[in-house]
């Protein structure tokens, strides 16, 4: 275990080295602060960042929004994807429906998102239509993967759908749902981000990133809020998988 542990710190520090040395190769490369910023003055704006009240608060509305979405589409998607399990026919009627959302431009949308809602709403929506699609298939395919020989047996023991639910159903999916926890959280922070830039939502994440765009002096504070978006989607990702792993073990 502690092997494992370590092995996996080592693993993440040689990656994170690999891209430090990226950006300084790139830095010295482009050779011009206004366009690409060197990776210590990007860190300390990040570090900056901790200080000033506006961020955390803007961290704060951008996570709800998050939250809000990824809750919103795993509930659904979960439902509906438990459903079309159990009853086929609903599966094939409901399958064109999934598919437009999943082809759905939704950023192409978003202004036409902007119009029907506003521009604290408009990202959240933006979330779930990307979300959705996503985990739906993805539900779909692991209530697919319970076993048959159990479902069999529990049908034919006459085992109440409650108790099929907890006993079986869920014991089986949990690993899955808890890794697709992780992994949804991370991209709906990219997303809720992405649309709070483009609607121009007042005190976000976007709104510090749009902000900094109006001064080019400031590129290191745009890049230092991408590092806060990206480590906040790996933290989450990472706590995902973590869950699922004591899942397995607790289920095993």
């Amino acid at each position: 275990m502690k092997k494992t542990v370590w092995k996996n710190v080592w693993q993440t520090a040689v990656a994170l080295g690999v891209l430090v040395c990226l950006w300084l190769v790139v830095w010295a490369i482009v050779g011009n602060d206004m366009l690409f910023p060197s990776f210590f003055d990007a860190v300390k704006a990040f570090f900056g960042y901790f200080i000033n009240g506006a961020f955390w608060g803007a961290l704060a509305t951008t996570l709800l929004r998050v939250l809000l979405a990824f809750l919103i589409s795993f509930v659904l998607a979960g439902g509906l994807a438990f459903v079309a399990y159990l009853y086929p026919s609903f599966a094939r009627i409901f399958a064109p429906v999934a598919a437009v959302i999943r082809v759905l431009p939704v950023f192409a949308i978003v202004f036409l998102l902007l119009d029907w809602t506003n521009a604290a709403i408009a990202p959240t929506l933006v979330a779930f239509l990307s979300l959705f699609p996503m985990l739906y298939t993805a539900f779909l395919g692991a209530f697919s993967g319970v076993d048959k020989g159990l479902v069999e047996m529990s049908k034919a023991y006459n085992v109440p759908l409650k108790k099929r639910i907890t006993g079986l159903y869920l014991p089986s999916v949990a690993p899955f749902v808890v890794r697709e926890i992780g992994a949804g959280l991370g991209f709906a922070v990219k997303l809720v981000v992405s649309a709070e830039v483009l609607v121009q939502t007042a005190k976000s994440v976007g709104a510090l990133v749009l902000e900094t765009q109006y001064v080019y002096t400031e590129l290191s504070k745009t890049f230092a809020l991408v590092i806060a978006v990206c480590l906040i989607g790996f933290l989450l990702e990472s706590l995902g998988v973590l869950l699922a792993k004591a899942i397995e073990r607790r289920l095993q």
